[in-house]
């Protein structure tokens, strides 16, 4: 057998497998607005916080793969946050679409993200749909905002949360928050939690998609 024969039956095994290995890759998702770290900076727009705008059904994200990862939790020691709260106005879905309003903010401590630490809220909030159709609310429809932040990272800690009392429908996947969806239905209300991770700050601001003011605010 000559060498270039030879030569060819050995690389052949290793082209196949080179070939094979294309298409295993996830099509690559853009994350929303939502996932992008609040430590990025950036000045907070005039009016509402920029939030991508909800989906009209659930999306499936079997095909992606969060990135979220378990965080150590430490318990806080401080006070519970004082909640002050705006009249609930319009938001997602049109100008009188989704009532939001805050009903509380447990403080459920502090949580590592890369060199820096955050604090750790779990919020209860209830949503009431006053039009005739159902309406979509997403998880990246909700925003926290700290020291001028426009986003922050909903649902990346679990604690406090459980089927039950969850806002927003299991599985839960952060980074894809466009698609984690719980559908309002016409004249009807939900409550539930969601937790937020946030920079240290002295105050907290409430954002709903649509809004031109907080719904609401917070003090550690």
């Amino acid at each position: 057998m000559n060498r270039r024969l030879l030569g060819w039956i050995i690389g052949a095994p290793v082209m196949t497998l080179a070939v094979a290995g294309c298409g295993t890759h996830a099509a690559n998702v853009s994350a929303p607005h939502h996932t992008a770290h609040h430590h990025s900076g950036g000045s907070a727009p005039a009016s509402s916080p920029s939030v991508s705008p909800s989906v009209s059904t659930s999306v499936s994200t079997s095909t992606s793969t969060s990135t979220a990862q378990s965080v150590p939790v430490s318990n806080n020691p401080n006070p519970q946050p004082v909640l002050s709260t705006a009249p609930s106005g319009g938001g997602v879905g049109n100008t009188t679409g989704i009532r939001a309003s805050v009903n509380k903010v447990t403080a459920e401590g502090t949580v590592s993200v890369g060199s820096a630490t955050d604090n750790l809220y779990l919020v209860n909030m209830t949503l009431k749909n006053v039009t005739t159709s159902m309406i979509p609310f997403a998880l990246s429809d909700v925003v926290v905002a700290a020291n001028n932040a426009s986003s922050s990272r909903n649902d990346y800690s679990m604690k406090g949360i459980t089927q039950q009392n969850s806002l927003f429908p299991y599985p839960i996947v952060p980074s894809h928050a466009q698609a984690v969806v719980v559908m309002v239905q016409s004249n009807q209300t939900v409550s539930g939690d969601f937790t937020v991770e946030v920079a240290k700050a002295s105050r907290y601001s409430v954002w709903i998609s649509g809004m031109s003011s907080p719904i609401a605010s917070f003090t550690p």
